[in-house]
């Protein structure tokens, strides 16, 4: 009971707005725009990378979304709009008849993605108090979850995938139409942070130049050797491990549900064990799933399925711990030099990873073949793995010398 009446104090109505998000922006690009370059362009299987690059590349420019973000009021309108554009990107994907057209079609939805994730993210940061921030950030990463089951299988019935990102459109006009009674807003007076006094620019280098900076070149990795094993997950699972598209997809929602039962502990993992800690463990267990990846892509058979299908619902299951530690600890490195600018850049450098992945797939899929993408997946996973090793034992550092007899001589002087 104390369980229920917690969760209704951290879900607002407007997360429905992230589920809407995940679904038919998320979900639908992934699992029907891979399919629909590999059936209607030559060299489709080449060009999906970098045609996904495009999508993820929105986030690259999430640092000056959010500085106009700061300076606006009136989200109801701007989340309305950006809706409703999303809506007329999906409806004019049939008529994309050049790679280029849907390459800047993709780019649009991705800057969409990322505009509305920010605001979203900051309603909580600017509404709520900091005491709040970690429960209300899980539900509604939890939120964007579901939003990504419902849409992965939804799009794995869609035996066109062109009529199934129709279907999404209508979805997104309508969802622009009645955000505007649910989504809150604030004025710009009201933040519950206080200014910095430092420009942008100097923030920007004091947070980069922190463990704050070697957690997000961590993270980029991460999302690297995610999503260059991700973006043309439904024709890797069908050309590599014998899965179709419905059969995939169905494992990625079922797991997805089942995910959704870990969020209740994931904010009791992080306050025991640390952020860091979370984030570390769930990335280990990925690595260990793109090593098995690996094997099975070299050695692919029919009795192999069953493993695949394993990896693909336990990779699945890592993402909540990861997405959901890595803003979590994102925040607390951040503390004292701008909460909102700190996110922007979280969201920057997962854009730089997974856009980089895109083009990268293409790349091994022209040159080596795209069943060498998941050891490739592997090496950067280590690798992110790595950086995030040497943040918290930089921050462990810091933090005994602030607390040593002399730090403590020299903070009373």
């Amino acid at each position: 009971m104390q369980n229920y009446t917690a969760a209704r104090h951290n879900i607002e109505a407007w997360y429905i707005l992230m589920v809407i998000l995940g679904a038919f922006n998320v979900a639908f690009n992934i699992m029907l725009i891979p399919q629909v370059i590999a059936n209607n362009y030559t060299n489709g299987n080449v060009l999906i990378g970098i045609v996904m690059a495009a999508w993820t590349a929105g986030p690259l420019i999430s640092p000056w979304i959010s500085k106009l973000i700061r300076l606006t009021d009136g989200h109801q309108n701007n989340v309305a709009k950006l809706f409703l554009l999303n809506a007329l990107l999906a409806f004019s994907i049939p008529h994309c008849s050049h790679i280029v057209s849907l390459f800047i079609n993709l780019f649009l939805q991705g800057l969409i993605y990322a505009s509305i994730y920010s605001i979203l993210n900051l309603l909580i940061v600017k509404r709520f108090p900091e005491r709040e921030w970690h429960a209300r950030t899980s539900w509604l990463i939890a939120a964007f979850i579901i939003g990504e089951v419902i849409g992965f299988a939804i799009a794995g019935m869609m035996i066109n995938p062109i009529r199934g990102i129709s279907l999404g459109g209508v979805v997104l006009l309508a969802t622009s139409i009645f955000c505007l009674q649910i989504l809150p807003t604030y004025h710009t007076n009201d933040h519950v942070i206080s200014p910095q006094k430092n420009g942008s620019a100097a923030q920007a280098k004091d947070l980069l130049l922190s463990p704050f900076g070697l957690m997000i070149l961590g993270w980029a990795l991460l999302c690297f050797s995610a999503q260059i094993l991700f973006l043309p997950f439904p024709v890797l699972m069908n050309e590599v491990f014998l899965l179709p598209p419905m059969q995939s997809s169905m494992t990625v929602s079922i797991a997805g549900l089942i995910a959704l039962g870990f969020y209740p502990f994931i904010g009791h993992l992080t306050g025991k064990f640390g952020a860091d800690s979370v984030l570390l463990g769930a990335s280990f267990v990925k690595l260990s799933v793109f090593i098995i990846f690996t094997y099975c892509a070299m050695n692919m058979s029919h009795s192999l399925i069953p493993i695949v299908m394993l990896m693909i619902a336990i990779n699945r299951w890592t993402w909540p711990f990861m997405m959901t530690s890595a803003q979590i600890q994102a925040s607390t490195l951040s503390k004292g030099r701008g909460h909102t600018l700190a996110l922007a850049l979280f969201m920057a450098f997962s854009g730089a990873g997974n856009m980089l992945a895109g083009f990268a797939n293409s790349y091994i899929t022209a040159t080596l073949g795209i069943q060498y993408m998941p050891m490739f997946a592997a090496g950067s996973c280590l690798l992110g793995i790595t950086f995030l090793l040497v943040g918290k034992f930089l921050s462990i550092e810091l933090l005994t010398a602030s607390l040593s007899p002399q730090g403590i001589i020299n903070e009373k002087r």
